[in-house]
């Protein structure tokens, strides 16, 4: 009995040490290649002034929409059908995100669990 149990265990930890050896090692080369699209691309991260004009532009819009409620139908009638798309994409990008967090934090497809 206790022969098994140990045989179990010394399986377990074998398995989970191959597996966090590939997790660490598919980590690095993800970071590698990271760094070089980072480096390649040119990327780097927006300064304070550009986050603080965004969201001031945002802020100036979404009180302008508040003040006169009939610019947000003169807005809805001039969008164009790609920016609709576009639009769109972003909806059910937005959504797909909730719903794997959704997923994860449940730890199962559908439903929460009854009691």
């Amino acid at each position: 009995m206790l022969g098994r149990i140990q045989n179990y265990t010394s399986g377990l930890v074998s398995k989970a040490n191959l597996l966090s050896t590939k997790a660490l090692y598919y980590g690095k080369v993800g970071a590698e290649i990271s760094k070089q699209i980072y480096v390649k691309e040119g990327l780097q991260p927006p300064t304070a002034a550009q986050f603080k004009s965004v969201y001031l532009n945002l802020y100036k819009q979404s009180l302008n929409f508040v003040l006169k409620p009939t610019e947000v139908l003169s807005f809805l009638k001039n969008i164009q059908k790609n920016e609709l798309l576009k639009y769109g994409a972003y909806g059910v990008q937005i959504v797909g995100f909730y719903s794997v967090g959704e997923i994860i934090g449940r730890r199962k497809l559908v439903g929460y669990k009854h009691r």
